[in-house]
């Protein structure tokens, strides 16, 4: 059987993109949820059996919040048997209960593989060879974590300043791309097939920009208010009708932030605030192009002809930064093309990244399915 791990409503969609029947096959899907933010609605019978567990991440202090980990492993335990013949799909590692299960799966003998997370959430963190050195405090969370038996082999990978959990390479079979990009892992990677793009009728000279939280760790909040105000003018000198879409965890304080800004400085800017993915609200909109600082968002658009605009990169504070520099390289090497000045920001604006042909391409379910690593490309041999 198919097991699929969810955290979030992109991943969710992105199950039924691929068609959840057809990734099951007579068998079904079997649907473990680890809600982060999920608000589109469930159908459970889409699936063979839905099984939640509530992550404490963020909600309580460590001594407690290890306490419910090492219960949540127990839960998991007693309601998951998987077994040789079963497959576990997911999207994310840098969720200690993802790591909980997918420890599990592995140890029964399931084959275990890991989906992209949308784009830059993916291939960032996996795109660095070593990790920075972790400080003494971020020692002593990695040191609490490994003391449940479920973690123990699990530890945290630093980028950028940040520090992510990360499984052993060797509890994933495979990683599952839809780009190019070059890992630094010992995972087996394979190219994935995207499904068919929807065709939309376009509004010419509209975009949307969707921001995320610069502020939590890229920026302090008046540089990310000064880089707000550079990006959002080019945007309503280039296009008839500019959109800004809240971040999906963005918090009160910072709505209000913004719209004051906004309302002040930009009031032919409308504000878009409504929970679910760019996917489902993207109708409602059709704009010409979606922005944003590097949100993967831009990469998961499914429409045909919509241009995904990348704007870091014209901020001093953000460009010359570890991850900025990746995600650059990374983008240059798929032929997208980066405006230079704000004057470049317009209606009319093409990126160029080039897709790839879909015979070069495995389908998800043949991938999952698939026990040959021969098959795979080597990722620690790839490059970009």
């Amino acid at each position: 059987m198919l097991y699929a791990l969810v955290n979030n409503d992109y991943q969710l969609h992105a199950l039924r993109r691929h068609g959840i029947e057809a990734l099951g096959g007579p068998d079904g899907v079997a649907l473990i949820l680890v809600p982060h933010a999920l608000s589109l609605p469930l159908d459970a019978r889409d699936f063979h059996s839905v099984h939640r567990f509530d992550t404490p991440l963020g909600r309580s202090r460590m001594p407690f919040t290890l306490w419910r980990y090492g219960g949540l492993a127990r839960d998991v335990a007693r309601s998951l048997a998987p077994r040789p013949t079963d497959t576990l799909l997911f999207f994310t590692e840098t969720e200690w209960l993802n790591q909980i299960v997918v420890q599990h799966f592995h140890r029964g003998g399931a084959r275990v593989v890991m989906l992209e997370d949308g784009g830059f959430a993916t291939y960032i963190p996996m795109a660095v060879r070593e990790s920075e050195p972790l400080s003494l405090r971020e020692r002593c969370v990695q040191a609490a974590y490994r003391l449940l038996p479920a973690l123990r082999r699990s530890r945290l990978f630093k980028v950028n300043g940040q520090a992510f959990p990360r499984l052993p390479d060797d509890s994933i079979d495979a990683i599952g791309l839809y780009q190019d990009v070059g890992l630094q892992r010992q995972v087996d990677v394979c190219r994935v097939l995207k499904p068919s793009r929807k065709i939309c009728e376009l509004r010419q000279g509209s975009v949307i920009f969707l921001n995320e939280r610069m502020y939590d760790h890229y920026q302090d909040a008046e540089h990310y208010l000064a880089g707000l105000r550079r990006l959002m003018a080019p945007l309503v000198q280039g296009f008839e009708k500019v959109y800004f879409k809240y971040h999906p965890r963005e918090p009160d304080e910072w709505k209000h932030r913004i719209g004051t800004l906004l309302a002040g400085e930009f009031p032919s800017i409308e504000l878009i605030d409504r929970a679910g993915t760019v996917e489902n609200m993207i109708l409602d909109y059709r704009p010409e192009v979606l922005a944003s600082y590097f949100s993967a968002g831009l990469l998961s658009i499914e429409y045909q002809g919509i241009e995904p605009l990348y704007l870091y990169h014209l901020l001093d504070d953000l460009k010359d930064q570890p991850v900025f520099m990746i995600a650059t390289r990374i983008l240059g090497s798929w032929g997208y093309r980066f405006v230079r000045s704000g004057d470049e920001i317009k209606t009319g604006y093409r990126s160029g990244i080039t897709s790839d042909h879909p015979g070069t391409c495995t389908p998800l379910r043949q991938f999952l399915q698939s026990s040959e690593p021969a098959t795979l490309a080597a990722s620690h041999s790839s490059s970009y």
